[in-house]
């Protein structure tokens, strides 16, 4: 997540050396949110200068944004080290950057701002707006050509429909497409711009709100909200991500004496946690074929440095990573937490920041 708050390049690459270290395969980059707009568009040269800045409360400017010819940079990096990136354009909420930019593509035309506060807000992008759309195709025709990978993830989570039940255009577009209920819309604009990429030969990847409505098969659910929603995409036939956030936020708090710790968005997820997780859990030998990988998140929104991300990263990646590469019944977290502690002479030589007294703590918690 560069939105909350923008790393450069450099920052990047650190971050693809740990993933190559553990034989992470995909880059998951969260690219536009509504802290930020942080990819160069060149059909829309303002989301640069408008969506990349954010005005904070306190008087201070936060912006960035990568160049065209930067995440060209970064992909090839990540190729060499045989990773494949995996772009992030949120829709149709998170919109607030690209809503301050041009706010004829809100439902109330705006005035609108980069939004300084973290948290789910209620302005998202006006669906029943052909604009919209032409403004989603022109957005994603560059971000298909700037990304080999065959996936591209559209986001569809945490999008309120109140300002859809107000807008004039949305109540027009349900009624043309005979909807009953707000939520269609989003299920409509999911299905269109799949159809969209599904043209240009990409596959979409949606957290795991997009099971919500009828989406195709060929969609890629990313279960985030604990694994209910990957079990219910994998027994329907999709191909799913497992990141449950009880398991895989990597921003909540890995020891419960968080005195110890620097300050983070909340919850507890240690290394046993994550260890702990079996992707195929709840489904059977078929279904299990359907969980496709796992993944760690990020957010950055209290996290600021590359040190503080590495802190984070680390050790808890060694285990995601077995979780990842070594089959269930092969796992034993004793042996892990003796081979985690050898690794983390390699942490120091690298001059990696990590969480020291985590496998200490795991080690006599055993």
């Amino acid at each position: 997540d560069v939105c909350r708050h923008f790393h450069d390049v450099e920052f990047v690459k650190k971050q693809l050396d740990i993933m190559a270290m553990f034989k992470m395969n995909y880059f998951h980059w969260h690219l536009t949110d509504d802290h930020l707009w942080t990819i160069e568009i060149k059909k829309y040269p303002r989301l640069a200068e408008v969506g990349s800045v954010r005005r904070n409360a306190d008087g201070s400017i936060h912006r960035g944004f990568y160049t065209q010819e930067q995440i060209k940079e970064v992909v090839a990096y990540a190729a060499e080290r045989y990773i494949t990136v995996i772009p992030e354009v949120e829709l149709p909420g998170h919109a607030l950057a690209a809503l301050a930019t041009y706010p004829e593509l809100g439902c109330t035309g705006g005035p609108y701002e980069v939004c300084q506060m973290w948290g789910v807000f209620p302005e998202v992008f006006c669906p029943g707006n052909e604009k919209t759309f032409e403004f989603w195709e022109g957005v994603l025709d560059e971000v298909a050509e700037l990304f080999p990978g065959e996936i591209i993830h559209i986001g569809g989570d945490e999008c309120p429909r109140d300002a859809w039940k107000k807008c004039k255009k949305c109540q027009t577009r349900m009624k043309q497409e005979n909807m009953k209920e707000e939520g269609e819309l989003q299920d409509y604009t999911v299905h269109r711009i799949e159809a969209y990429l599904k043209g240009k030969g990409k596959r979409v990847i949606g957290w795991d709100e997009i099971l919500e409505g009828d989406v195709s098969k060929t969609a890629i659910v990313m279960s985030w909200r604990g694994k209910t929603g990957g079990i219910k995409g994998a027994k329907r036939g999709n191909e799913v991500v497992m990141v449950p956030n009880d398991y895989a936020y990597f921003d909540y708090y890995q020891s419960k004496d968080v005195d110890k710790e620097p300050f983070s968005i909340g919850g507890f997820v240690d290394v046993a946690k994550v260890y702990s997780l079996d992707p195929t859990e709840g489904l059977t030998a078929e279904e299990g074929k359907k969980i496709i990988g796992v993944q760690a998140n990020l957010w950055t929104e209290y996290i600021t440095t590359f040190s503080h991300a590495q802190y984070m990263l680390l050790p808890r990646m060694a285990a995601l990573a077995e979780v990842a590469w070594t089959p269930q019944a092969d796992r034993e977290y004793s042996n892990f937490l003796n081979r985690a502690k050898l690794l983390t002479q390699r942490y120091e030589a690298l001059g990696y920041n990590f969480a020291k007294h985590i496998l200490q703590e795991a080690k006599s918690n055993e």
